[in-house]
């Protein structure tokens, strides 16, 4: 500090006696601009005193004058339309008032100014208009009244043709043209219509009077005759009134003229008055113009002292605001930047020289600090921003510092957990059924004490199925770090990917499954309908092949359960009305759940349809209704609901689905059960009583349908069950469907392909009964080749899968690029929709499931 003040020179004026003395000189010139702006005022003051007494009254009475004169030009035209008397007078009245008041005002005014308006003139010859204009108006009403008087003849006259419009027509017709055109005479606008109407009239009655109408229509004629030809006829009045009507607007164009004419003077004169206030106001603006000079010239002068003094604090004010900004960014930490004007000579100087002082003292303990800061800050960031949860304990198992992270997974709030708080406090603190559970047997660290081991990893377990697996790792100076990770999304993921796996395998299998069994059902039930045509005379062989038949076709729908599990069934979709078929089955439901269960069907409003297989979504409900009854062998009520939700929950795809839903009051699914009564072969019944399939076969059917279902129970309560299917715009239809009958032998040659000897030979033997000559061959090649050496046949009968004889599919394009007139139908066990992704499938390809009998292979030979 001591060297700073060496280095200075002298000490030069302070700030304050610059201040004062700029002041001092701006309040002298503030004085100088109030003194001549006051004598600039006043002498503006004697100038508009001398304008008022003089120019503003002669102004003001020939405004007054013009404004009179206006009234009469405005309330003149409006007499020549005016039907009321006493409005004409009132208007007759303020006119009289109007032109007195404006000759008043002219004989108030200068000789030389009454000589220039001449205002008695005009004033006169409004006096006379008006009083012609009166006259007229009044003749003008009253033949007003008398066309008024003849309107309600012809009007009356209109009315009798209109009680009388068939007979008038009939009788006169040309008396009805003579009132269109009588009626036309009382709308004319001018002369040249109202004698064109008059002239139509003439030649009427000439008419009239030669085809005897007015001796048929007397009545009528005679009070047509006095409208049109009598003393005051329609047209005569009518054209006085168009002439009274010219002569009023005559006499008011007179009135306007004289107005105008008087206004026009008023205006030259007021353009003089104007001229004479102008050279005044030029004399007023010198004097001003003046003045203004002399207090520019001294506004000048303040502002240039003010510019002075403005920069000169500026400059002071800017070395503070930089010495405050330095000194702002000392206080944050930020130390590499000097403090400004520590070389002035003033206050600023000295007080820049003093913060200098404690600039170097704080750099001295910013270096101190520096380290340990930058290491706490760091921690610190890392400890709060990790995505898991973190906390500290100490060697006794107290609680030492947590992340947020670690008390949001344990779902506590802020005053539950506390530094000190210990193991058994944290235990305690979580929800009751929360449950531990060790996942590695080594441990990480021990308290002091040796009492409590801490394992290296845990889980923790909630009641709303979270999952927290906890990490321990032991410190050196004793204690542990713990930190734990949320499983709970990962678990669900986990769990859905082991789910789809395992149904993935399971439809593989039922689905081949299946399809080798419905080859097994052709051979079945082929030869047991061929074996019944052979035993009509054997009564007790034929009702053991019947129901050995009835067996068959219930495997059969066995096999469509297990396509339906696979997601692969053949579905014949329509739109079905689900209200209707609920009704519907009410009866076989009754049935089928028992008298000790009252089935009921909530009613609905308005009509829910899907487009679905019928027969499949039937069986859905049938089987669901039977499941509930299971559940309830003591009885219960068993409801069936249906209602239609917008934006279904689990179908984000769809905006509106209808909801079927099966409600029981039985025994209820444990909540450890409800995720596996979906899945194929699981059931809870004793063994022999349920297959496991009835739900799976559901809810196949109904995710194969773009649906789903969802199940919520409570134990002891009762079950409900909701299937979700996409709802359908269009009406439902019935349908009536029966197998095709054969009603005649069909001839021609057939070549059946399949590689199964026994579907082989019964699709023959079928074939043959029909009357059909058929070839049976076992592969793709061979049939090709077959086909080569034969002549071409009606129809191919291939199957679709020929094992290592190829595939009919292949086959069926090969034929139909060689032998185009050969008709090919393909085969299958499984579904169609699981050839179509064949690249070589061809739309319109006529496809045959099995099993089939001989009906639908009759059906294919007509």
């Amino acid at each position: 500090m001591r060297a700073l003040r060496s280095r200075l020179p002298d000490r030069m004026p302070s700030i304050r006696t610059r201040l004062i003395v700029a002041f001092l000189l701006l309040f002298l010139v503030t004085m100088s601009v109030a003194l001549v702006g006051v004598m600039g005022m006043r002498a503006n003051q004697r100038a508009l005193d001398e304008y008022e007494a003089n120019v503003v009254p002669e102004i003001a009475r020939v405004l007054k004058l013009s404004e009179k004169v206006a009234q009469v030009a405005a309330i003149a035209p409006g007499m020549a339309g005016t039907d009321s008397p006493d409005l004409l007078r009132s208007d007759t009245e303020v006119l009289h008032n109007l032109l007195r008041d404006i000759r008043v005002l002219s004989m108030d005014l200068p000789e030389r100014t009454a000589d220039q308006l001449a205002a008695n003139a005009e004033l006169d010859g409004i006096d006379r208009d008006l009083t012609r204009l009166m006259v007229q108006s009044g003749m003008h009403r009253l033949l007003q009244r008398r066309l008024n008087e003849e309107r309600r003849d012809a009007d009356e006259a209109g009315n009798g043709i209109l009680r009388r419009r068939q007979e008038v027509a009939r009788n006169a017709p040309t008396l009805l043209n003579l009132w269109v055109v009588t009626m036309s005479a009382f709308q004319a606008t001018d002369f040249t219509t109202l004698g064109v109407a008059e002239s139509d009239s003439e030649a009427l009655w000439m008419r009239v009077r030669a085809l005897g109408e007015d001796k048929r229509e007397p009545e009528l004629a005679a009070l047509l005759h006095k409208i049109g030809e009598g003393p005051d006829n329609a047209f005569s009045l009518r054209n006085e009134f168009l002439t009274s009507e010219q002569r009023m607007t005559y006499l008011v164009q007179l009135i306007r003229s004289h107005a105008d004419q008087l206004d026009e003077r008023s205006a030259k004169y007021v353009e003089e008055l104007r001229q004479v206030a102008e050279r005044r106001h030029e004399g007023v603006r010198r004097v001003v113009a003046s003045s203004e000079s002399g207090l520019w010239l001294l506004a000048a002068i303040g502002v240039v002292l003010a510019i002075l003094g403005v920069t000169y604090v500026d400059r002071v004010l800017r070395k503070l605001q930089r010495m405050t900004r330095v000194l702002a960014r000392l206080a944050s930490g930020h130390t590499e930047q000097r403090i400004p004007s520590i070389d002035r000579k003033d206050e600023v100087g000295e007080l820049a020289r003093a913060f200098e002082v404690f600039r170097a003292n704080m750099l001295e303990k910013q270096k101190l600090t520096e380290g340990l800061d930058t290491q706490q800050r760091l921690l610190e960031t890392v400890f709060r921003s990790m995505n898991d949860g973190v906390s500290v304990h100490d060697g006794e198992g107290r609680l030492v510092g947590w992340n947020p992270m670690f008390q949001a997974a344990l779902g506590m709030p802020d005053q539950r957990l506390h530094i000190g708080m210990t193991l058994l406090e944290l235990r305690k603190a979580l929800p009751v059924q929360a449950r531990w559970r060790a996942v590695s047997r080594r441990t990480a660290t021990r308290t002091t004490d040796r009492q409590t081991r801490i394992a290296a990893a845990a889980e923790l377990h909630f009641a709303d199925q979270r999952i927290l697996e906890f990490h321990c790792q032991g410190m050196p100076g004793g204690g542990w770090v713990a930190v734990c990770r949320d499983l709970t999304a990962r678990r669900a993921v986990e769990a859905d990917l082991r789910q789809a796996q395992k149904m993935e395998v399971l439809g593989q299998l039922t689905g081949g499954v299946a399809h080798d069994f419905n080859n097994f059902l052709v051979a079945i039930l082929g030869n047991l309908e061929m074996l019944e045509d052979k035993l009509q005379k054997q009564p007790e062989a034929l009702g053991m092949a019947e129901l050995a038949r009835r067996s068959a076709e219930r495997a059969s729908q066995l096999t469509r359960r297990l396509l339906s599990f696979a997601r692969r069934q053949p579905l014949q979709a329509e739109v079905v009305q689900v209200d209707d078929m609920l009704a519907e089955m009410l009866d076989l439901i009754e049935y089928a759940v028992g008298t000790e269960i009252e089935v009921v069907i909530k009613p609905v409003t308005g009509k829910q349809s899907v487009r679905v297989d019928r027969g499949q979504l039937e069986n859905a409900i049938l089987n669901l209704a039977l499941n509930s009854a299971a559940a309830m062998p003591g009885g219960g009520t068993l409801t069936l609901a249906v209602e239609t939700r917008t934006n279904p929950e689990r179908l984000p795809a769809l905006k509106e689905a209808v909801v079927i839903s099966v409600i029981d009051t039985g025994s209820g699914i444990p909540p450890e059960l409800l995720d596996k009564v979906m899945e194929p072969f699981f059931t809870t019944r004793p063994l022999g009583e349920g297959s496991g399939l009835g739900l799976s076969s559901v809810y196949g059917f109904v995710r194969q349908s773009g649906g789903d279902v969802q199940i919520q129970s409570t134990v002891g309560q009762g079950t409900s069950v909701s299937v979700r299917l996409p709802s359908s715009t269009q009406d439902a239809q019935t349908h009536e469907h029966s197998r095709p009958v054969l009603t005649h032998q069909a001839s021609g040659r057939v070549l059946v392909v399949e590689d199964d000897p026994a579907v082989k030979d019964t699709a023959l033997a079928m074939l043959r009964t029909l009357g059909a000559d058929a070839v049976g061959v076992s592969g793709a090649q061979e049939a090709q080749d077959w086909l080569a050496r034969n002549e071409p046949v009606e129809l191919v009968l291939s199957d679709i899968s020929l094992g290592s004889g190829g595939n009919g599919i292949t086959l069926a394009a090969a034929i139909a690029s060689r032998w185009p007139q050969t008709r090919v139908v393909l085969m299958s066990g499984l579904p169609l929709e699981t050839h179509r992704a064949h690249p070589a499938w061809r739309e319109g390809q006529t496809f045959l499931a099995k099993p089939f009998v001989r009906a639908d292979l009759a059906a294919l030979l007509a």
